[in-house]
């Protein structure tokens, strides 16, 4: 069977050859579904570091390096979906760069479906628990304890501290923000009715193809984690699971600048932290 050492020293690897390319030294980290455009483009003293750049492999999107707020901050555009034939490790090793550079806090934005009478599209949604439907994860195979234990805790995956962070911030700005149960299936199709029914009745409040892979390397690797989604539709029970790309779209568009304040609402929060 073949050693995991490999993974961890190329996530060393790859930190040091950001840190040789800046002085920022970031504590947050985000990898961004929803929101990234707008936060990249707010960035300050902003390092762009391509995928094809880093040594030993590269990594999948650009990573950028910059001030938020005045708070240094790590941004990549992700998490990727389990459709897009990327393995459990090749998820996980953004997050573990992220940490061997010294992150302790990781926000995690994606798009989702809700369940949901109480939740329209354009909230904002906070992750409070998830279930791994999407046939991928990222601890599969030998455990490097160097990194994390072989049996990670996951009974409150998502810090408690950052939801309320995240909601504080939410009303203050007058944002539409809810706390839900995630789903992540493999996709690249839509649930059927059946299977939208199935997870009603296993208790998740919203539906994405991403993001939960990611939440599970992050806590094994020691990460505090915050995930937020963007509603862009809403399938509820006697109604027709169909929805138009375009209303899509427009949800999503409502979603993405209110996902933005958010996520500068919340980095700026961690200055008292």
């Amino acid at each position: 069977m073949a050693s995991p050492a490999p993974s961890r020293h190329l996530a060393r690897e790859i930190a040091q050859f950001v840190h040789e390319r800046t002085t920022l030294r970031p504590r947050v980290a985000m990898l961004l579904g929803s929101g990234h455009a707008s936060i990249a483009n707010q960035l300050k003293e902003k390092v762009v570091l391509h995928g094809d750049d880093f040594p030993g492999a590269p990594l999948h999107s650009p990573l950028l390096v910059g001030l938020l707020e005045g708070i240094p901050v790590a941004v990549a555009d992700a998490p990727f979906a389990a459709f897009e034939g990327l393995s459990g490790a090749e998820l996980a090793l953004p997050v573990r760069v992220l940490k061997a550079m010294g992150c302790d806090l990781l926000i995690l934005t994606a798009g989702a479906a809700s369940l949901s009478q109480q939740i329209e599209p354009g909230t904002i949604a906070v992750v409070e628990d998830h279930l791994n439907f999407s046939g991928l994860h990222p601890l599969v195979g030998p455990n490097d304890d160097q990194v994390g234990p072989r049996f990670p805790d996951m009974n409150e995956p998502y810090a408690r501290e950052w939801m309320e962070v995240a909601r504080d911030v939410a009303v203050r700005a007058g944002i539409p923000c809810t706390p839900g149960v995630f789903a992540a299936v493999a996709g690249p199709n839509m649930p059927t009715r059946a299977e939208y029914h199935f997870l009603r009745q296993a208790g998740a409040d919203l539906v994405g193809m991403s993001l939960v892979p990611e939440a599970l390397a992050a806590v094994h690797s020691g990460f505090q984690v915050l995930a937020l989604v963007g509603v862009t539709q809403q399938v509820l029970p006697g109604r027709s699971t169909q929805v138009s790309i375009e209303s899509m779209i427009d949800a999503a568009d409502l979603a993405a600048p209110r996902m933005a304040t958010l996520l500068v609402g919340i980095v700026a929060a961690t200055r008292d932290r």
